[in-house]
């Protein structure tokens, strides 16, 4: 059966689609937590949980699919992922009990985690160099679509059939992705040696990424920069609404503004990479970007001085400054691990996923409904953080690889 070309635009808006899965799983939900608390007779609070254990399976289905993929190859892996997030998600609808929503969230979530972290793999698997930057740029941009529509559009499908009809949405959606995924990608990796797939296999592979300097620290950077941007989106609805005083329907379209700082980031990483600008010079960029904005939302809450008109906008240019890095930093990452591909993007996904979840957490303990330093604190402590990894580690790393990689390359020449 003929299937997608890799570098056609279908091929890439797949990709970006399936990796969708978790912003509208997450952000479709956020405007109606209290309607799904009340309507399962809980505390709005304890709703919450929802988000909380879609995180932790998001992270677990990357370290459990990841090695997977690298032994039995992406697509059945991929399509396996696909199938449970439709699945539970199609249970969610139906929960009634909070414990019951609670066990379909995470099994989505670990579907969800096995799309994205194939994504990754996939793109690794066909390209390289400023190919697969440009790649993963597009895929991002694609995908960084999700946030802008997707509050607006379960407060939507709320007003039809309530919260359960947003899961509903989610199963189709999740349906529709197996359905293309299955008639459009090829496998794009051959079946792994054997003895792969065993506990010391897997192992060896796990601690090859962590002992790789420049994969580790590009992997760390992606993660502290995503606690940074999981800090703002976490917090936003009790900032924007409960503090800065929004309407709901406002708060969506803040949301999306917001949300759009990404796609431009993507766009311009794209357009960027393709024109030869290094990625060393738009990781930079990007996390100054995000670094600066969230100094200055920071000192903006001390002073006492945030608004809706201040926040906003800073966001947008932080965002940018996200969909930037992330991927120049998601193919620094995953690079020097071709043969292990999978285990690198497990490993990516696993930890930005626990980072997110422990500043998200973080922020809720240490919100305090008067002001937002809980919020803004973490994303300037995050986005510090990363600065600090690319700058002590990665840069260092890479320089000191520079040679080894010349040399490669002068040897491979004869051969071409």
């Amino acid at each position: 059966m003929r299937r997608l070309p890799p570098h056609s635009l279908p091929f890439t808006l797949l990709l970006g689609a399936l990796v969708t899965l978790s912003s509208f799983a997450t952000d479709m939900g956020l405007p109606v937590l209290a309607a799904t608390a009340h309507s399962l007779g809980v505390p709005p609070g304890r709703a919450a949980l929802t988000l909380s254990v879609f995180i932790a399976g998001f992270a677990l289905g990357p370290l459990l699919f990841g090695p997977l993929s690298d032994h039995l190859g992406r697509r059945p892996v991929l399509l396996f992922g696909c199938a449970m997030f439709a699945f539970f998600g199609a249970l969610g609808a139906f929960s009634r009990s909070l414990g019951a929503l609670l066990l379909w969230r995470t099994l989505m979530g670990v579907g969800a985690g096995a799309c994205s972290v194939l994504v990754l793999a996939i793109v690794r698997d066909l390209f390289t160099g400023a190919e697969a930057r440009v790649k993963q740029s597009y895929v991002n941009l694609a995908g960084g679509v999700a946030p802008i529509i997707a509050p607006t559009l379960g407060i939507a499908i709320a007003t039809f059939g309530g919260w359960r009809a947003i899961y509903a949405a989610l199963a189709i959606g999740g349906t529709v992705l197996l359905m293309a995924a299955t008639l459009g990608l090829n496998e794009t990796v051959t079946r792994g040696e054997p003895g792969t797939l065993s506990v010391r296999g897997v192992a060896s592979s796990y601690l090859r990424v962590v002992r790789n300097p420049i994969s580790l620290g590009y992997i760390l950077v992606i993660a502290f920069n995503f606690g940074s941007l999981f800090a703002y989106v976490s917090a936003s609805s009790l900032v924007l609404i409960g503090l800065l005083g929004v309407s709901q329907r406002t708060y969506g379209l803040l949301f999306a503004a917001s949300a759009l700082g990404l796609t431009t980031g993507a766009f311009t990483s794209a357009r960027l990479s393709h024109r030869g600008v290094a990625h060393s010079t738009l990781i930079s960029w990007g996390l100054s970007a995000v670094l600066t904005t969230a100094v200055v939302l920071v000192t903006l809450t001390l002073a006492g001085l945030l608004r809706v008109w201040l926040l906003v906008p800073l966001v947008v240019v932080g965002f940018i400054g996200h969909g930037t890095v992330r991927p120049n930093a998601a193919q620094g990452a995953l690079e020097p691990m071709s043969s292990i591909a999978g285990v690198a993007s497990a490993v990516l996904s696993g930890l930005q996923m626990l980072v997110g979840a422990v500043a998200s957490a973080l922020v809720a303990e240490l919100f305090d409904g008067r002001t937002a330093i809980a919020m803004t604190g973490m994303m300037a402590t995050s986005a510090t953080a990363s600065m600090l990894v690319y700058l002590l580690v990665v840069r260092p790393a890479e320089h000191a690889a520079a040679p080894s990689r010349s040399r490669a390359l002068r040897e491979e020449m004869p051969a071409s």
